[in-house]
C-alpha cells in the first residue's frame, strides 16, 4: 500500500499540468463565446470544466501524497499545498456555478470566480516551479544570469578554485534539487555553510580523498543507477567539471584558496585554458591611474570627472550643457588622455572642427555628441578610437556621407542616429555593411538616459581645514535649484537652498541634492569637510600595519594628507583581519571636543569601513576615560569604493593624549562574493577638534 501511495505522488508532476491547460482552454472558450462570432464554442465549455475539475482534484490529492516525501521548504511547501487544495475547491464551486449559469448567483458570480481561478492557478504553478527548481526560476532570465553559461576568467591564477569554477558547476547541475526550496536529502548547496553540514547520508566529501567523497562516487555511477547524481533526465557533469571537482577535493577543498596556491597537473592546465577568457576591451590595458592632482584640478575647474572603480585606473567626465568648448578644454582634459573611456558633449557647441581634438584620447568607449552641431566632415577622426563601442548622434545635422566613417568603426556596437538628415536609404545600407551594428533611429531611453538629474558635483580646496573653507556646489544644467544640509542629513526642497559659494569654520557632513520641475529630483552628492583645530606631536600604534599599506607610518594619521579610493598610492594604513589602537600626544593639555576618523570602503576589495570606533581621553597618558563611541553599520550589499570622515562629538574635554579604537569586521559578510574570507579595515587621518 505504502508503494502504491508513493507512486501515485510521484505522478503529481504529469497530472498537474491537466487542469492548467484545461481549465485555461475553457476558461479562453467561455471568454470568445460571449461573442456572437464564436459562440459555437460555449457547448463545449461545461465539459471542459467538469474534466478540469475533475483533474485539479486528482493533482491535488497526488500532490498531498507526494508532500509525505519531505525534502521541500515547509514554508513554500504549505502555501503550494493549500493554494492547490483551494484551486481544486474552486474549479467544483466553477463548475456547479456553470451548471446553473442561467439563474441570478450564477449570472453574476460565474465568470468573475472563473477568473479568479485562473489568477489561483498562475499563483500556484508559479510557487510549484519555485518548490521544484529554486524560487528564483521565473525571474532568472531577467536577472541578466545564463543558467547554463560558461566560466570565462580574464585572470586565472587570481581566479578563487570555488567561488569561480566549483560553486558555477554546482548551480548549474547540482542546485535546482539542493536549495532553499527543496533541500533533497537534507543536502543544501547554495550555502558554503550547507556543504560542509553535508546531507542526511553524511559528509558531502572528504577533503583530500576524492575517492571517499560521497558526491563524487555519486557521480561516477551508471546513469541508470538510482543514486546516480545528477540524476537521469538532469543536465549531466562532463568530463572535465568532474575532473576538476576531484582536483578541489584533493587539493584540499578549501572555499577561500586561489587557482595559484593549489598545484596543477597537466591535464588541469588543459580544462583551465579553456575557462580562460581573453579580454580585448580597454579594461584588459594596464593603464596607469590618473594622479589624483590631475583630477582634482579638474574638479576644481568645472569639469565633472568621476573614477569607474577602485580597481580599474578608467575615469568619466562630462562636459553636458557648456557652451564654451575651445582647444583649451580639451588640453585639460588631456591630463587623462589614457584613462579617459567615457565623455560626454551632449548640448553643447561641439562641431566638426572641435571633433579632431577627440584622437588625443585613444581609449574611449563611449562618446556622447547628442544635440551638437557635428554634420559628420571630421568623423573620420574617429577611426583610431578601437575601442569605441557607443557613439550617440541623436538631434545632430548629419548627413548620408557621414555613414562612411561610422561603418569604419571596427569596435562600435551602438551608433543613434535619429532626428538627423540621414536618408532611410543611408541608414538600409550601413545596416547590411554592419549587420551586427545595432542603429537606433528612434525613441529610446538609452538616448536620454534616466529623466533623474545627476547628483551635483561638490567643489572645496581641501577635505582638512584649520580655520575656514570654501565650498561651492555645480551642477551643468540650467534652471535647477540646489538645496543642502551640514549635518548629515538628506535634504529635501524644505532645507536650505544654495545661492553662493559657502564659508564653513566647523567639521561638516554635507549633502546636496539638485530639484528641477518636470525632472526626478537627483541622488545625493554627499563629501565631510573637517576641522582639524590641533595636530598631534606623536602617534603609537598598537600594532603595525601590513607591509603593503603602511604609508609612512603611524604620523601617516596626522600628517593632513588624504588618500585616495586608489588605496595603492601609499597614504593609508591597512589592517587585514585586525582593527588597530592609535594614542595622540597632542603635545600639551588642550580643550578637545570633536575626532572625526577618516575610512576608506571598497567591498569588492574586501575593504570595509570600521564596525565600531571609540574615543577615549587621558592627562597623563596612564588613565583613560572614554568619551565617545560610534557604531557602524555593515554595508547591505555590494557599494562602489567610498571614503568617509566618521565623527564623535563629545563634550569638551581637558586632555594631552587622544586615544582612538577602530573595529574591524575581520571578515566578508554572508553577502559578500567571498564570504567569510578575512576582509581589511583602511585608515589614514584622525582629525582633534
Amino acid at each position: 500500500m505504502e508503494i502504491l501511495i508513493q507512486f501515485f505522488g510521484r505522478l503529481h508532476p504529469i497530472i498537474l499540468h491537466l487542469p492548467i491547460g484545461i481549465l485555461a482552454v475553457a476558461f479562453i472558450m467561455e471568454w470568445m463565446g460571449r461573442k456572437e462570432k464564436y459562440a459555437y464554442l460555449l457547448p463545449a465549455v461545461g465539459f471542459a470544466i467538469q474534466l478540469g475539475m475533475w483533474s485539479a482534484i486528482l493533482a491535488a490529492i497526488s500532490g498531498y501524497l507526494l508532500s509525505w516525501e519531505g525534502g521541500y521548504n515547509e514554508i513554500m511547501l504549505w502555501r503550494h499545498k493549500w493554494l492547490g487544495i483551494g484551486t481544486a475547491a474552486i474549479s467544483m464551486i466553477v463548475y456547479f456555478l456553470h451548471q446553473g449559469k442561467n439563474s441570478r448567483i450564477g449570472k453574476r458570480f460565474f465568470f468573475p470566480i472563473f477568473g479568479i481561478l485562473m489568477l489561483l492557478i498562475g499563483v500556484t504553478g508559479h510557487l510549484g516551479g519555485s518548490l521544484t527548481h529554486g524560487s528564483d526560476f521565473l525571474t532568472e532570465p531577467f536577472s541578466g544570469k545564463k543558467k547554463n553559461e560558461t566560466v570565462a576568467i580574464s585572470n586565472m591564477d587570481s581566479a578563487m578554485v570555488f567561488q569561480d569554477l566549483v560553486q558555477p558547476i554546482f548551480k548549474q547541475k547540482c542546485v535546482s534539487c539542493h536549495n532553499e526550496s527543496k533541500i533533497k536529502g537534507e543536502l543544501l548547496m547554495t550555502t558554503i555553510e550547507g556543504i560542509k553540514d553535508g546531507g542526511e547520508t553524511g559528509a558531502f566529501f572528504v577533503a583530500g580523498n576524492p575517492e571517499k567523497s560521497l558526491f563524487l562516487q555519486r557521480a561516477h555511477l551508471p546513469l541508470e543507477e538510482k543514486e546516480h547524481m545528477p540524476p537521469k533526465g538532469k543536465k549531466q557533469l562532463t568530463k572535465d567539471e568532474i575532473t576538476l571537482l576531484e582536483w578541489w577535493i584533493k587539493e584540499g577543498g578549501d572555499f577561500d584558496k586561489k587557482v595559484a596556491e593549489l598545484k596543477q597537473p597537466e591535464e588541469i592546465k588543459t580544462i583551465l585554458a579553456k575557462y580562460t577568457e581573453v579580454d580585448k576591451s580597454v579594461f584588459a590595458l594596464n593603464i596607469e591611474p590618473a594622479k589624483a592632482s590631475a583630477i582634482q584640478k579638474l574638479r576644481q575647474s568645472g569639469i565633472p570627472v568621476e573614477i569607474v572603480s577602485v580597481e580599474k585606473p578608467f575615469v568619466t567626465a562630462s562636459l553636458r550643457g557648456r557652451k564654451d568648448l575651445d582647444k583649451g578644454i580639451f588640453k585639460q582634459l588631456q591630463k587623462l588622455s589614457e584613462q579617459l573611456i567615457e565623455l560626454d558633449l551632449s548640448d553643447t557647441n561641439m562641431n566638426d572642427d572641435l571633433l579632431s581634438y577627440l584622437g588625443e584620447f585613444p581609449h574611449l568607449q563611449k562618446l556622447f555628441l547628442q544635440k551638437t552641431q557635428v554634420t559628420g566632415k571630421n568623423l573620420d577622426v574617429l577611426n583610431d578610437l578601437e575601442y569605441l563601442e557607443y557613439l550617440n548622434l541623436y538631434g545632430t545635422p548629419l548627413e548620408d556621407d557621414a555613414l562612411e566613417p561610422i561603418a569604419k568603426l571596427a569596435g562600435l556596437q551602438n551608433v543613434f542616429l535619429w532626428q538627423t538628415n540621414v536618408s532611410p536609404k543611408a541608414i538600409k545600407e550601413l545596416k547590411n555593411t554592419r549587420p551586427r551594428l545595432k542603429v537606433n533611429t528612434g525613441i529610446d531611453d538609452d538616448i536620454f538616459g534616466s529623466a533623474e538629474l545627476k547628483a551635483p558635483l561638490i567643489m572645496v580646496d581641501k577635505d582638512i581645514f584649520t580655520d575656514s573653507v570654501l565650498v561651492e556646489f555645480k551642477i551643468n544644467f540650467r534652471g535647477v535649484d540646489l538645496f543642502y544640509t551640514l549635518d548629515g542629513t538628506l535634504p529635501d526642497s524644505t532645507s536650505l537652498k544654495y545661492s553662493e559659494p559657502l564659508k564653513l569654520t566647523q567639521t561638516s557632513d554635507i549633502q546636496v541634492i539638485a530639484k528641477k520641475d518636470g525632472w526626478g529630483v537627483s541622488p545625493p552628492a554627499q563629501k565631510t569637510v573637517v576641522r582639524a583645530k590641533y595636530q598631534a606631536t606623536n602617534v603609537v600604534l598598537n600594532k603595525k600595519p601590513n607591509d603593503r599599506y603602511k604609508a609612512e607610518g603611524a604620523l601617516s594619521l596626522v600628517n593632513f594628507k588624504k588618500g585616495t579610493i586608489n588605496f595603492t598610492e601609499g597614504e593609508w594604513l591597512g589592517y587585514e583581519k585586525s582593527g588597530m589602537t592609535a594614542t595622540l600626544d597632542m603635545g600639551k593639555n588642550l580643550e578637545v571636543s570633536n575626532v572625526s576618523v577618516s575610512a576608506l570602503e571598497s567591498t569588492g576589495s574586501y575593504i570595509f569601513f570600521p564596525k565600531h570606533i571609540n574615543v577615549l581621553v587621558s592627562i597623563d597618558g596612564k588613565t583613560f576615560q572614554k568619551v565617545a563611541e560610534k557604531p557602524i553599520p555593515t554595508t547591505a550589499g555590494p557599494e562602489p569604493a567610498l571614503i568617509k570622515n566618521f565623527t564623535l562629538p563629545f563634550k569638551t574635554q581637558n586632555a594631552r593624549y587622544i586615544k582612538v579604537e577602530v573595529k574591524s569586521n575581520l571578515v566578508n559578510p554572508s553577502w559578500h562574493a567571498a564570504p567569510g574570507a578575512d576582509c581589511w579595515v583602511f585608515v589614514d587621518e584622525i582629525m582633534v577638534e
